[in-house]
């Protein structure tokens, strides 16, 4: 144990270095908070930084079996899959409506304006609040694990990889610096995406064995993306908004928010186009869609 303790420690002093040494090349000093100090896997990135290394790990790993097994997608899942898949999704269901009401509970209670929101050490509720939707990208790391388990690789898109590794990372530094104020919009907005989201693959679990029900029911598919877009936009605006009025919050968090905004409409644009718009084209044209 001892032995594990120092190889975590001195693993501990190097990420911790870099990352600082990486946020200080662009004039950033990251400091911690008392609000959440103390709190698991906040006051270092350490934590982080090995979850989203085990989780690429486990996606790669997982793509090599697949393909060197050359594995097709389950026709039929096992008993304990189809109930992991039950339980994740309605837990992440529960968690996200939980997170969206109370987050916009707070803000209601400290009388938030809709942007340009400081950070305020003692609103305790609304960084507890933040700190748990930090905490949830650990549990939507699993969302992978069930695709890579059900053998479904054409789920498991650059997109999918990429925004549960880098979302994970820019959350902690909001739950490790300024686990409030400006960022209370996109943590509100994204769990209640997050609830229609595990709503909508609940819903496909439960109907899976049942084509005529789960297109009756399931049509709004592409409106989910659609909303996911339209959410990604408010945030774009948002930041815009908060650098030309230099809103009080860390304007290099503000910064961040709006490039990786301009990533992800860019990703999932794509996403859309080749999900949505190209099939029905080739529909048309008498091409095989899925």
């Amino acid at each position: 144990m001892e032995v594990v303790e120092r190889f975590y420690g001195e693993l501990d002093g190097k990420v911790s270095q870099g990352v600082n040494a990486l946020l200080g090349s662009f004039g950033v000093e990251l400091t911690d908070t008392p609000t959440t100090k103390g709190l698991p896997l906040v006051d270092s990135p350490t934590p982080i930084v090995l979850g989203v290394s085990v989780y690429l790990t486990i996606v790669i790993g997982g793509l090599l079996w697949i393909k060197a097994r050359d594995l097709k997608p389950r026709a039929s899942e096992p008993f304990l899959l189809q109930a992991l898949v039950l339980v994740h999704n309605l837990f992440c269901f529960a968690l996200s409506l939980y997170m969206c009401v109370g987050i916009a509970y707070q803000a209601i209670t400290w009388r938030y304006s809709l942007w340009g929101n400081a950070y305020n050490p003692k609103h305790k509720e609304m960084a507890i609040l933040v700190y748990l939707f930090y905490m949830s990208k650990y549990v939507e790391f699993m969302d992978t694990v069930i695709m890579i388990l059900k053998r479904s690789t054409r789920q498991i898109s650059f997109l999918h990889v990429y925004h549960h590794s880098s979302i994970s990372l820019i959350w902690w530094a909001i739950a490790h610096h300024a686990p409030g104020g400006e960022a209370y919009w996109s943590a509100a907005l994204n769990s209640g995406v997050h609830v229609l989201m595990y709503a909508y693959y609940f819903l496909a679990a439960c109907l899976r064995s049942s084509p005529k029900l789960k297109n009756k029911y399931l049509f709004w598919g592409r409106y989910l993306t659609q909303f996911q877009m339209f959410q990604f936009m408010l945030n774009l605006v948002q930041a815009y908004y908060d650098m030309k009025t230099n809103a009080p919050y860390p304007q290099w968090l503000i910064k961040i928010l709006f490039y990786y905004m301009i990533s992800l409409l860019f990703l999932f644009g794509n996403f859309y186009v080749q999900k949505y718009i190209k099939p029905s084209d080739g529909k048309q044209k008498g091409a095989k869609t899925e």
